[in-house]
């Protein structure tokens, strides 16, 4: 699964988010598409976890999890997400909002078989969120579990899979340093993208 292809993707902010995270990737930011994703859950609480980009596309950005972990059963719930990249090397981040619903179970299929071995068994044994009785036991049942399936085609497990996030408002934001810093705000209007400054 490719993270991101600048060429294939034609809205002018997706377009931004690729060169920005390239440019990062360029500059030796450590995990450049690491993303911190906000969910709300059904009280209205929110909370907020670091995850993976794991492909930018003209249809969105593509993420991993367990479904009934915290986030999985707060997007299930609503799906309304947003999402903060920021990169220390360039001085820039980027905010996002939009809408998050479940991807194909082919392509979660796909991307799981692409795994390596450990990141297959840990989807497996560990459910997301849930008390464990020891960290000890959790490592011995992956352990077990390994073994168990020494030379299988290990499945992905139901409760695993791909969210897309649809983003409907995008900001990217630029260190400046006279601390005016340059927000450009992209929001979403029926299918065009309109843009404005924000005063930082």
């Amino acid at each position: 699964m490719k993270l991101y292809e600048i060429s294939e993707i034609t809205s002018e902010p997706l377009i931004i988010i690729g060169q920005w995270l390239k440019e990062a990737e360029d500059a030796g930011s450590p995990l450049p598409h690491a993303m911190n994703v906000a969910t709300v859950n059904a009280s209205g609480f929110p909370s907020s976890r670091m995850v993976l980009l794991k492909s930018l596309s003209e249809e969105g950005l593509v993420f991993f999890t367990d479904y009934s972990s915290k986030k999985g059963l707060d997007l299930m719930n609503n799906g309304r997400a947003a999402i903060n990249f920021w990169w220390a090397k360039t001085n820039k981040a980027i905010r996002l909002e939009g809408i998050c619903s479940k991807v194909s179970q082919s392509l979660s299929d796909d991307y799981f078989h692409s795994r390596p071995l450990d990141s297959k068994i840990s989807a497996s044994v560990s459910f997301q969120s849930n008390v464990i009785v020891s960290y000890k036991d959790l490592i011995n049942e992956a352990e077990e579990f390994k073994k168990n399936n020494e030379d299988k085609d290990i499945k992905r497990p139901q409760r695993w899979g791909g969210f897309i996030f649809q983003p409907n408002n995008i900001e990217f934001w630029k260190d400046e340093p006279n601390r005016l810093h340059l927000r450009e705000n992209f929001k979403l209007s029926n299918t065009k993208w309109k843009k404005v400054f924000l005063s930082p």
